[in-house]
This record gives structure tokens, sequence and C-alpha cells, in this order.
């Protein structure tokens, strides 16, 4: 069983309500693959973090904890204050020490390809795996100059295909119609962080075909810059994971009952 966690800036904290009901529900996520924001609550998820004491800090944060401000040349924040969270609450993790395998995905901005990154810092890894383009400095790191995945891959389904899963749950955060809304858009950040949801639903229709489930939380009105949300959207994760359930039990039921039968 593979999940996989898909990009979305601030509605990522969606993520969190989908973890805790597959928790609840102990749905068996064998292997994760997390790109942008997903890449951080698949690390705190594949590290063994408390996902309610998550829930908890994140209704606590305030975007100035999250965001570092950077004399504006390659990018507008630096992103040490989210590399320096993500080290501290996985506690300086490698890949190795993780429980379960992970994939974080990025993108190699001079040679214009998909990078997946499952050796090492988690932190170094997630930290390049958020760099939206414009808004976060790229992030070096191997000898490479890497940027947020989305930029190629906004929902890496075929990473955990790839790497074995029978089964594979997608979390797909990008933006869908509005219904007649708009959402407001004040500075840079909205522009950038708008545009790169955008842009996700190309990037997302290739892999969307490579998963088995995909449970879409309803936050396309909510604003990818604002991170002061998350009492809103864990819901919102939490009642679109357990619509999906049913589902989901059946897949392993007819997985258990014929274990040669790939679901794809």
């Amino acid at each position: 069983m593979g999940l996989a966690l898909g990009s979305g800036a601030a509605r990522g904290y969606a993520h969190l309500g989908v973890l805790q009901v597959l928790e609840e529900e102990k749905i068996p996520v064998d292997l994760i693959a997390g790109c942008s924001i997903g890449s951080v609550f698949g690390a705190f998820y594949a590290r063994g973090l408390d996902l309610y004491m998550l829930e908890k800090m994140s209704k606590q944060l305030k975007r100035n904890q999250l965001l570092d401000f950077n004399v504006p040349r390659m990018g507008l924040l630096r992103g040490r204050k989210i590399e320096a969270l993500v080290r501290l609450l996985t506690k300086n993790a490698h890949f190795s020490h993780l429980k379960k395998p992970f994939y974080v995905i990025a993108v190699d901005l001079k040679r214009g390809e998909e990078v997946v990154l499952c050796e090492g810092s988690v932190a170094e890894a997630v930290r390049a795996s958020i760099a939206i383009p414009g808004v976060f400095v790229p992030k070096r790191y191997r000898g490479r100059l890497l940027v947020d995945g989305a930029v190629l891959n906004s929902m890496p389904a075929k990473v955990l295909r790839d790497q074995g899963a029978d089964i594979v749950i997608g979390v797909d955060l990008r933006a869908r119609g509005l219904g007649g809304k708009e959402i407001k858009i004040n500075n840079i950040f909205d522009v950038l962080l708008r545009s790169i949801d955008l842009l996700g639903r190309e990037a997302n229709k290739g892999q969307s075909g490579e998963a088995d489930v995909i449970i879409k939380p309803p936050v396309a009105h909510y604003n990818p810059a604002n991170f002061e949300e998350a009492s809103c959207l864990i819901p919102l994760g939490r009642k679109a994971a357990a619509q999906e359930i049913p589902r989901i039990r059946k897949m392993i039921f007819d997985m258990q009952k014929n274990p040669r039968r790939r679901m794809k």
C-alpha cells in the first residue's frame, strides 16, 4: 500500500486530517511519497510522529514562524525556518531512520528533470521539495540546484508504483473549480503560489492515472499562502478520507484474496 501526498502549500494541512483517518481506520500504509507540502507531512508520518500533537501545533503556528524573508536574488524566502522545524521534529533523521520507506520529489532546475530523494538528511530533502520557484531560494543539495517537485509532478503516485506498490492512494490538493468564488490575490506570494497551483493541473494529469484511489479534500477556495487555517483544513482532509475508506477496504480485501493481482 503506497500513499502519495501532493503539493498545495498551506492547503497541505488537509494531509494531516487524511493521515489521522487512515491511522484510526488501521489502513496499512507501507511506503510514502511526498511532493512540496506533502513531503513535510510525509516525513512526519514516516518518522512516526503523533498526528494529534501535530494538529495542536499546527493550529498555533503563525506565518512568521515558518517564513524567513530574504533579499531577493533567487527567491523571496530563505526556507531555513521550515527546514529547521522539520529537522527538529524528525530529530535530525536520515531516511534510514524512518519507520516507513519515504520518497521525496524535487526538480533539478539546471537539468530540468525530476529527482527522487530517498537517502541522506530528511530535512534537507524536504527543504528542496518545498522550494516553490520565486518564493523560496532553491536548495543546493548533493551537487544539484533543486526546486519544488510540483513543477513536474504535483502528486507522486507513479514513484510508488515504480517502487512496487500494489495499491496506491493519492491525496490531491490541486486547484479545481471554485463554484463561482474567487481567491483573494493580495501580494506577490499569492500570485506565485496561485500560479504554481494552476500549473499543477497539467503536471498532475499523468499521475492521477497511477493512483487507485484519489482523496480530494475540497480545499480549492482556501488561499495557499495562508498558513493560519489549519483548524479549517484538517477537518476537510478527514472528511474526504473517511468517504474513501470503504473503497480502500474493498481493494485491500480483493488484494488479500488474490495476492498476485496488482490493482493497476
